[in-house]
């Protein structure tokens, strides 16, 4: 692995943290093969990787870009893991939005309900 860079990305009211890093494939002749670029990305990552750790994981191509969601570190045994928000967080959302909703609902009814 190597170019290991970190940056933080404005995304609307928060910030979005992002690994971006390249691996190296080799065959089975210990030949290197190709250079994959990946990214992670999420609220935060845990963890720890650096240049020339050999490294594995899963993910999804995007745009020539392999997107990870968890790496394991092989030199060291550390799982490093981009989380997303926090779900206290997204409930906190989805019930002020719902709030919101049944106020709105109710005074559309106080206004035009009549009766």
């Amino acid at each position: 692995m190597h170019g290991v860079q970190f940056r933080t990305e404005q995304q609307r009211e928060s910030t979005e943290a992002v690994w971006t890093f390249r691996v190296e494939r080799y065959d089975d002749s210990g030949n290197r093969v190709q250079l994959i670029p990946v990214e992670m990305r999420g609220y935060r990552v845990e963890g720890s990787i650096s240049d020339g750790d050999w490294v594995r994981g899963s993910g999804r191509m995007k745009s020539g870009t392999f997107r990870m969601a968890e790496v394991e570190n092989l030199t060291t045994g550390a799982n490093v893991r981009a989380k997303g928000i926090p779900r206290i967080a997204l409930a906190f959302v989805f019930v002020f939005f719902v709030a919101v909703l049944a106020f709105i609902i109710w005074g559309a009814v106080q206004t035009f309900g009549g009766g």
